[in-house]
């Protein structure tokens, strides 16, 4: 249930901002002009602190295209008041260029790993960047009206100027990047392309106005804030979740810790001979056994909910619950994990010296092995008060497990 919410919270939230922004600017008519110069000048402060985040948290996607987002703002917003220039000469220019650039530093970004912004690799983002603006001006140089005009040449047999101004290059990029951005989201299950989208979205819309400044302005503070948003929500997900398992970290158990009320009982488990497993098959086999293992623990009964605790180790808080109540949940799920046979696959060959090792380790390949699991459960009681000494008890009462012969469960 709580995945499901953050799943349509996760879609819900970037659109539902992209509604506020268009009920904005159905109502903006009502500001007066002081409140209207703060509506142009309240990008730039978006996209600063936007920049800040994405910095900070080294999110260059976010960052650069908070870039990207404050130069084509500027340049509409300024560049046709500046000297010796022609407004309506200069704006459909800036349009036409606009279409294509915006949707293709979108698709051109997603294809781009996080190697850091103030690093050699994003110094060659910024020359990218420079290089467009550099390249933008050019083209609305008079004498390379030629260009302009094949950016809005028809590729298709087919007239859309009645349903759209946008040209059908910009058009093509724009179904392109949102399905690049659909096929990445699918693959990451990220905020961040979901955040794009939506971007992408309101960018189309907005062009299909006609040059409003208050609406591409409303358009610049919305994008920034649903970036900003996935820049938070993905940070969040990365400081509470186990990247590997996919369950709530040790982070967000002491969190839950703390929520606890006056019963409860936690269970403390941990994979048998899991050293010895990764001595002999490898760490990329140890891990794909700790997915496992997770898959089933994630799904334990009775009102239980499960953590990684660190290693091989999971932790299970049982709120309102004794360990009675607990224990036939515990049970079940160590069975479970017993009986889920798990194939050992073949690992690739190293060079040199690894070469010999890499073949000990792949021999057993392709053999089905069981794995086991130890657990051990306390509740709060008039030894054990709080959260911490319980989970100490229960670790206590794991160590008994294993000393009983492991694969069971102690108290």
């Amino acid at each position: 249930m709580n995945k499901l919410i953050k799943a349509a919270s996760m879609i819900v939230l970037p659109l539902l901002l992209m509604v506020l922004a268009y009920m904005a600017y159905k109502n903006v008519q009502e500001l007066s002009g002081p409140q209207l110069d703060l509506v142009m000048l309240a990008p730039y402060a978006v996209f600063l602190t936007g920049g800040i985040l994405a910095w900070k948290f080294n999110r260059s996607r976010e960052f650069f295209q908070m870039v990207i987002f404050t130069l084509a703002a500027a340049s509409l917003q300024y560049l046709p008041e500046l000297p010796g220039t022609g407004a309506a000469m200069t704006l459909p220019d800036l349009y036409a260029i606009l279409c294509v650039l915006l949707p293709v530093n979108i698709l051109i970004f997603s294809f781009f790993k996080e190697r850091g912004i103030f690093s050699l690799w994003g110094l060659i983002r910024l020359g990218w960047i420079a290089a467009e603006a550099a390249a933008a001006v050019w083209v609305m140089l008079p004498e390379q009206k030629v260009l302009l005009e094949r950016l809005q040449m028809e590729l298709l047999p087919v007239n859309l100027q009645g349903l759209t101004p946008l040209s059908q290059l910009s058009l093509m990029i724009f179904v392109i990047t949102f399905i690049r951005l659909l096929i990445r989201q699918m693959a990451y299950r990220s905020s961040q392309d979901v955040a794009f989208m939506a971007v992408l979205l309101g960018i189309i819309y907005v062009l299909q106005l006609d040059h409003d400044p208050v609406a591409y302005a409303l358009l610049w503070i919305m994008s920034g804030i649903i970036l900003i948003t996935s820049i938070i929500q993905d940070s969040y997900a990365m400081a509470f979740s186990d990247e590997l398992t996919g369950l709530p970290s040790r982070r967000a158990l002491k969190q839950d810790m703390l929520k606890l009320g006056m019963n409860y009982a936690i269970a403390m488990l941990d994979i048998d001979h899991f050293k010895k497993f990764n001595d002999t098959y490898g760490h990329d086999t140890g891990d794909e056994v700790l997915k496992l293992v997770a898959s089933i623990v994630k799904d334990v009964t009775g009102g239980g909910r499960a953590f990684r605790y660190g290693g091989e180790e999971f932790t299970i808080l049982f709120p309102g619950k004794s360990i009675q109540d607990a224990l036939p949940h515990l049970e079940e799920l160590r069975e479970k994990v017993a009986k889920r046979g798990f194939t050992v696959r073949g690992q690739s060959r190293g060079k040199g010296k690894r070469k010999g090792k890499s073949k000990s380790r792949s021999s057993g390949a392709g053999k089905q092995i069981y794995i086991t699991i130890s657990i051990g459960i306390a509740q709060k009681n008039e030894k054990s008060k709080t959260p911490d000494t319980v989970m100490k008890a229960a670790d206590t009462a794991l160590y008994r497990a294993k000393k009983k012969g492991r694969n069971c469960v102690s108290k």
